[in-house]
């Protein structure tokens, strides 16, 4: 392993073993630690087909199931998590009461990062293939919510609709623009 590319690989290579719960890459000392359950001959054999020079050091058991990197990931999520359902109340009323589907439509979209960041939370220290059933689960979630809107737009367009309250919708664009760069950050 010298360097990220490599770790590129070896991820794809174990990525549809569902027995592994972390890769620990030391890529300066070239050593992978690979937590698992199960047996480790498909993980091996997996690691040397790379033909990275790679080759099993030691097998340990462990009862570690908890990773620091797990608990920096969580933390954040939450953090947007709280960041993004906040601004979808606030967006989603304003958008209401200003009759501005262009916040509806950001507050849907708000929802929607906000469950893709709670149904992460299941993913975090999960194996790679719960990660995967969980982004397609969030992928579904955000293609319904895309729709809902996109009909609301319909709705609004056919309909008889008054011009939205413009002040409100900019001053709650701003504060949500906002939001998102601080998530982003």
């Amino acid at each position: 392993m010298d360097c990220p590319s490599e770790e590129n690989l070896i991820r794809m290579k174990l990525d549809g073993i569902s027995s592994i719960a972390n890769l620990d890459f030391d890529i300066p000392n070239r050593k992978l630690t690979v937590f698992h359950s199960g047996e480790i001959d498909q993980i091996e054999k997996s690691v040397i087909e790379l033909n990275l020079g790679g080759k099993k050091i030691s097998t340990e058991q462990t009862d570690q199931t908890e990773f620091k990197e797990n608990a920096n990931q969580k933390k954040l999520l939450w953090s947007v998590l709280a960041i993004n359902f906040a601004f979808f109340i606030i967006e989603m009323t304003t958008g209401i009461i200003s009759k501005s589907m262009g916040l509806v439509a950001d507050s849907l979209d708000m929802l929607a990062d906000s469950f893709v960041y709670g149904i992460s939370l299941f993913a975090v220290g999960g194996t790679i293939v719960k990660k995967k059933r969980i982004a397609k689960l969030a992928g579904y979630f955000q293609i319904t919510l895309a729709i809902i809107g996109f009909v609301e737009v319909l709705r609004r367009f056919f309909g008889d609709e008054k011009l939205p309250d413009f002040s409100t919708m900019i001053i709650v664009s701003i504060f949500a623009l906002i939001a998102n760069g601080i998530c982003l950050y």
